[in-house]
């Protein structure tokens, strides 16, 4: 562990400019890391509105800060560049976060990147009535189209950083896209990219760069590299097209009729499971070989539902997978479970919604009545027992039982079985 701290340490730089209003919550963000070997760097635009009294205040915490006018926010990224002396660099400006205190930790404590130049991570979009997970991309070579992930939730090293600065040049032209037009950059030039599962920054929709059809002319001039290609024009396209489709006034009745009406309200009274699945599996509800989900099982958003081989959902289960349900191969769910990737913040005057993935995995079984909360992950073989309210993760063959749920046994480790299930009409 001495020895993985020693040689990651990391660069937190962050940019802002007349933010007093958000800028203290992204400084306590830092301090609050557990992560022993870090550095902020504070670049302030030389504001005016209170925002360096805020900075002043935390001086003992940032390695170096200064506050001056500059050319934008892509300028004072690049003297923050200049500052950093980790192995690591990331970018949490004003406003933004860290979704918890271990992020740093949980990149960086058990793993070694020794062969990768960039690693990233999924984010939490933050609005006024809602916390939403925004996934990263699995692997890299989905930016030879759009951003794979959200230039926030990503480390580099500094070295590659320090060649793959932002081009200032292309300001007029790319705009609040030069960040994006530097991670392409470092894409099309080789550099080597890793996902973790980590959620690593929370970021406020209200951006400079929160302009949809803008952004999706800045994707094609930067994917196309200043030459006319005709996949990359199709694909700006038809982004266009789903775009105008998905904010149309009308979309709301349609998806509600087919994503929520359908599978609630007329497949719990169709009795053939073979037509159930074709219909779940059509709004792309992901579902494996020999699984079988019972009527009356209360579905929201199936397209963000996936579940693996030989597993079996009784009656009267909900399923809310807004947040991304992810279940595995041979689990069982007995009647009534509730599985709940959406809550609110009850600290929040807006009752802000806030939603997070939930994975159970392979030949775990959820005893009759057990709730399952957002974030928890829920272990291979764990047992929750009847009645029970996990709220924490679970480990693998872990069983747990009460409110709140704790360990209360082991299970058998030599596990092989399907959940059969093949009564008609069911």
């Amino acid at each position: 562990m001495k020895e993985t701290v020693k040689q990651n340490k990391i660069s937190v730089i962050t940019v802002v400019y007349n933010s007093v209003s958000n800028i203290k919550e992204t400084l306590d963000s830092f301090v609050a890391q557990t992560w022993p070997n870090k550095e902020l760097i504070v670049i302030d635009g030389g504001s005016t509105d209170g925002t360096v009294d805020i900075i002043n205040e935390y001086s003992d915490d940032i390695a170096f800060w200064c506050s001056e006018p500059d050319g934008g926010i892509y300028d004072a990224m690049n003297k923050g560049i200049d500052k950093a002396t980790g192995e690591w660099i990331t970018f949490l400006n004003s406003g933004d976060v860290f979704v918890d205190e271990h992020v740093l930790e949980a990149v960086f404590a058990n793993d070694s990147y020794d062969d990768v130049d960039v690693v990233y991570g999924d984010s939490v979009e933050v609005t006024n009535t809602a916390r939403l997970q925004s996934p990263a991309a699995p692997d890299a070579s989905r930016m030879e189209y759009f951003p794979a992930y959200r230039h926030g939730s990503s480390f580099v090293r500094t070295a590659v950083q320090r060649k793959f600065k932002f081009n200032l040049a292309l300001k007029s032209k790319l705009g609040y896209a030069l960040d994006w037009e530097m991670i392409h950059r470092m894409y099309k030039s080789g550099c080597r990219f890793k996902k973790v599962g980590v959620v690593m920054q929370a970021f406020l929709q209200e951006g400079v760069s929160n302009r949809p059809y803008k952004s999706r002319w800045y994707n094609y001039k930067i994917t196309s590299q200043g030459k006319f290609s005709p996949k990359k024009w199709a694909y700006f396209l038809y982004n266009c097209f789903v775009y105008a489709m998905t904010h149309a006034a009308l979309y709301r009745w349609v998806r509600a009729f087919f994503m929520e009406f359908i599978p609630n309200s007329i497949l719990p009274h169709i009795h053939f499971w073979t037509i159930r699945r074709a219909y779940l599996k059509m709004v792309r509800a992901k579902i494996g070989k020999g699984t079988f989900i019972m009527k009356n099982v209360y579905i929201q958003s199936p397209n963000r539902l996936t579940i693996g081989s030989g597993s079996h959902i009784n009656r009267g289960v909900v399923l809310d997978a807004r947040g991304d349900i992810i279940i595995g191969a041979s689990v069982s769910v007995s009647h009534n479970v509730n599985i709940m990737t959406g809550s609110h913040d009850h600290r929040s005057k807006y009752f802000t919604g806030e939603f997070a993935p939930i994975v159970i995995k392979d030949y775990a079984w959820i005893g009759v009545g057990a709730t399952i909360l957002q974030g928890v992950t829920i272990g291979k073989g764990a047992v929750v027992c009847a009645g029970a309210v996990v709220t924490k993760d679970v480990a693998d063959y872990e069983i747990v039982g009460g409110v709140p749920a704790k360990k209360v046994g082991e299970r058998t480790r030599d596990l092989d079985y399907k959940c059969v299930w093949d009564v008609p009409f069911t």
